[in-house]
């Protein structure tokens, strides 16, 4: 049974250890833990989270600092690379959820800029939004605000999270800049980790296969977890943080079992959740990882607050 929500008690092992006997003590422990040699899945994941904590020297270095300062638990994030180098500041707890961005504004704007075209080019004018104009409207374009309206529709679903949490909607992945329709729909931080969200409807049943998600909705080359997935590490590189998982949100109707986790690729987990049951799953976060301190959540929000840009 794995104890503790210290990393080196859930390895078994003294923080005064050596880097070789922590190596050896993390072999050990995914051995003993693995389901296929009748482990318990959430201990293997504890362990794993306890690797991406102390795992190399630098992590260890910066855990038992914060250890040192009285950190509660273990974080899941990287050290910013633009950190502060004074004491970290302190700030009040929010009364409610902070949320940031406009949910489905870029698709929002490509919907509108594309039926502009649509109507000089066609001399259909008309109310954009009037369903007798949505019936003629291309697929393509009505595609634009059917996304935003999936976006839109997840946003609604995250604000049963309470004030623990902070949301940012319509993500730039590229600190730089870059092309606006790679972007990450939505990032969620809390308590039990950072997650990076891709909302999607494409309107009939979604199926698992070969580690990532596809349906008749889907063209035949789309792979939405692996464009989700590099695009949240394309994210972490340019601002400095890590993300305990990305997530893709579908409709309860989808037809996938879920939630349930798909992939897992250097520590970062690829889980699919229903709409219905998104504010549960981000309160109860991943299985075997383990709760972050308030005072590292804080920091984080503020460091992602000062680098995030909005497509």
């Amino acid at each position: 049974m794995v104890n503790g929500s210290n990393p080196y008690d859930v390895l078994g092992i003294g923080s005064t250890a050596s880097t070789d006997d922590l190596r050896r003590a993390y072999r050990r422990a995914l051995r003993r833990t693995h389901p296929d040699t009748g482990g318990d899945a959430v201990e293997f994941h504890a362990v794993q989270a306890a690797w991406e904590s102390i795992g190399t020297p630098e992590d260890r270095a910066r855990f038992d600092r914060t250890a040192a300062g009285g950190s509660r638990g273990f974080t899941p994030w990287a050290e910013p690379s633009h950190r502060d180098t004074g004491a970290r500041r302190r700030t009040p707890r929010p009364a409610s959820r902070p949320s940031y961005g406009h949910p489905g504004g870029w698709w929002r704007s490509q919907y509108l800029a594309a039926f502009r075209q649509w109507s000089e080019l066609s001399g259909q004018a008309g109310d954009p939004y009037d369903p007798a104009m949505l019936a003629i409207v291309p697929a393509d374009i009505r595609q634009c605000l059917a996304a935003a309206l999936t976006e839109e529709a997840t946003a609604n679903a995250l604000t049963g999270l309470g004030s623990d949490f902070s949301v940012w909607h319509d993500v730039s992945t590229d600190v730089a800049g870059g092309n606006p329709e790679e972007k990450l729909d939505h990032i969620v931080l809390g308590t039990t980790g950072l997650f990076a969200l891709l909302s999607e409807d494409r309107q009939s049943p979604m199926y698992v296969r070969g580690g990532d998600v596809t349906g008749d909705g889907f063209g035949w080359r789309e792979r939405p977890i692996r464009t989700l997935t590099s695009r949240a590490r394309f994210f972490s590189e340019s601002v400095g943080v890590r993300f305990t998982a990305v997530v893709m949100v579908v409709p309860d109707d989808a037809g996938i079992n879920v939630p349930t986790e798909i992939s897992r690729v250097r520590g970062l987990s690829a889980v699919i959740v229903n709409r219905s049951d998104l504010s549960g799953f981000l309160r109860l976060g991943i299985p075997g990882v383990l709760p972050v301190d308030r005072d590292a959540v804080m920091a984080a929000g503020e460091h992602l607050r000062r680098s995030i840009q909005f497509v």
